[in-house]
């Protein structure tokens, strides 16, 4: 009897001690992840950023961008794609009011280091510059008959990358663009 009164006591212990360090380390690992995002905004978007306005909308975070004289500058989404070849990739997209890209920045990501890491390159980033879902743009890598230059040897990369920003557009599109079909 008493080795399982030391193992249960071990274990009503170390659970405490978890328990203790989660609720002592939560709100800062909150707080660094917010900062990270605000840092990724400043990056996404070619202006100064002053203000932001944070909208949560189902699963869907948006992050508003406003003028100095308060019209919409830009809108930042948090947008992802369960298709990347190692899963999940996040991505903070940032969209202009007439919903083309003006940059994005993958936040999270499983994807072969060396290769599914280049979905943050600048040069495969930029062709994204200026689209919108309702310019003519194929939104298909060019092996699937479309308009963007995948990644040799991260296909499924590419094309991930290509669904998580479609995703985000027809986000932006159906909270700002009201009547895009």
């Amino acid at each position: 009897m008493k080795p399982v009164f030391v193992l249960t006591l071990i274990c009503v212990i170390a659970a405490a001690l978890l328990a203790g360090a989660n609720h002592i380390t939560k709100d800062p690992i909150i707080e660094a992840k917010n900062r990270l995002k605000m840092e990724a905004l400043g990056e996404i978007f070619p202006f100064e950023i002053k203000n932001v306005k944070i909208i949560k909308d189902g699963n869907t975070i948006y992050y508003e961008i406003p003028s100095a004289d308060n019209k919409l500058r830009g809108v930042g989404i948090e947008t992802f794609t369960d298709k990347g070849y190692g899963g999940r990739i996040d991505v903070l997209l940032g969209v202009s009011p007439a919903g083309e890209i003006y940059n994005y920045k993958v936040i999270f990501s499983k994807e072969t280091p060396g290769l599914g890491s280049k979905l943050s390159d600048p040069e495969f980033r930029r062709q994204f510059g200026g689209k919108s879902l309702t310019d003519g743009f194929k939104w298909k890598v060019k092996k699937d008959g479309g308009d963007v230059d995948e990644i040799t040897a991260a296909t499924i990369s590419s094309r991930a990358i290509v669904d998580a920003l479609t995703k985000g557009l027809n986000l932006f599109s159906e909270k700002y663009l009201k009547g895009y079909k």
